[in-house]
This record gives structure tokens, C-alpha cells and sequence, in this order.
């Protein structure tokens, strides 16, 4: 079914409706996903990366909020641009601008700080803690990854790589922000780079991913 006749069955109500994966569904499914995963990953630092030994205090300060919101922010704009590519709309495009704004300007911050510490200072902000970062937000994304690529994979997008990076950088940002729940470090030279280049990752998986289903795809149907 492509995305065309997903769209047309939904508004003429004939049919079953919308199948369970689809243009139509994409932004439920994409929630739905969301919710399990934030859970999961609440469940992975509890039992096993550990919640960071200060969260009550780190709660009171006003950076938590702002690690928090950082990548919810983005995950909220590709969730939108996820939706508005998987139906052709030309917003989509415009929501990953966005988001790349509020990248820029995290990474700005980053830099300007960065401009403030010693070389020896900021090694310790940017290395091993840093590496850590990125492959915790990465497993707890994995989930999510993994359930959004399985259920687009006979979904016929128009424009599956951009589509798979929205998707990604949606699961990225759902991992990020529970991330913070684990990761203690509480400056902008630590979070700009580090959580934008996880959340850059997770959107290069699911666009790759999704990019070699679409041509697989296509193979197996002119076969």
C-alpha cells in the first residue's frame, strides 16, 4: 500500500481504515513508541546504568530543566518532520531546520563555555565521560530504533532517508532526555556536543535503515 492510497482510505473511511503502520498512523505510532521507550530506558537506568546519586538537588537547578528540554525540544520537531515527510508535505523539511537551529544554538553555548575552561578541564568534560554519554543514549534509543524500523518497513514512503533521519532523531531525542535521569554532567560544553551528536547518530541509523528497506523494497517488487 503506498502512502497515496494509505491517505485516501483514511479520509474516505472505507475499507478497514488506516492500516496499523502508515502516513495516517505515523505520528500515533511514533507516540506510542515514545511512551514505551521512555519507560524502558527509566527502567534501564534504574536497574542498571544507576540514576545519577544528586538527582534531588539537580532537580532544583535550572540546567536539568534545560538538559531536559534541549532534546525534548528536537524529538519534538522531528516527530513533526517525521510526519509531514511520510505524507509529502514541504513542512517537513522546514521542522529539521528548526531543529538544527535549536542544535546551533546549544552548540554555541558549548563553545563559548568551552572558550572559558582550560585544555585540561575541558579533556576531562569531552573524554571518556563523553563517549559514555553517547553510547548510553544510543542503547536506550536502540529500543525505539528497532520497533520504528520494523514497523515502516513495507510502508511506501516518498522520501524514506529524510523520513528514517526524523524518525531517528525522534528516538535520539526521547533517549537523551530520560538520559538525564543517569547523566550528571550539568554544562553546556558537555551536552552540546555530546547529546547532539547522539541524537545525529540515532537519526543516521534510522535513515540508513530505513533507506535500505525502501531499496529492498523496490528491488524485490521489479524482481
Amino acid at each position: 500500500m503506498t502512502i497515496d492510497d494509505t491517505l485516501a482510505a483514511s479520509a474516505s473511511g472505507g475499507g478497514n481504515g488506516a492500516p496499523i503502520w502508515s502516513a495516517a498512523t505515523l505520528p500515533w505510532r511514533l507516540a506510542e513508541i515514545a511512551a514505551a521507550g521512555a519507560l524502558a530506558g527509566v527502567l534501564m537506568i534504574l536497574l542498571w546504568l544507576t540514576p545519577r546519586p544528586d538527582l534531588p538537588i539537580a532537580v532544583t537547578d535550572s540546567f536539568f530543566w534545560i538538559k531536559a528540554a534541549y532534546p525534548a525540544a528536537v524529538g519534538a520537531c522531528a516527530l513533526a518532520a517525521a510526519t509531514w515527510l511520510a505524507r509529502g508535505c514541504r513542512g517537513g523539511v522546514a521542522m529539521l531546520a528548526v531543529a538544527g537551529a535549536l542544535a546551533c544554538a546549544m552548540l554555541l553555548a558549548a563553545a563559548i563555555q568551552a572558550s572559558t575552561l582550560t585544555p585540561a578541564a575541558a579533556a576531562i568534560l569531552l573524554w571518556p565521560g563523553g563517549a559514555t554519554c553517547l553510547g548510553d543514549i544510543l542503547v536506550i534509543a536502540a529500543p525505539m530504533l528497532v520497533l520504528t524500523v520494523a514497523g515502516l518497513r513495507d510502508v511506501d514512503l516518498p522520501r524514506p532517508a529524510p523520513t528514517g533521519f526524523a524518525c531517528g532523531l525522534f528516538c535520539g531525542g526521547v533517549a537523551a532526555t530520560v538520559d538525564g535521569l543517569h547523566c550528571w554532567q550539568g554544562t553546556y560544553a558537555f551536552v552540546g556536543p555530546w547529546f547532539t551528536l547522539a541524537m545525529l547518530a540515532s537519526g543516521g541509523l534510522g535513515a540508513g535503515a530505513i533507506k535500505l528497506l525502501a531499496r529492498r523494497r523496490r528491488f524485490l517488487a521489479a524482481e
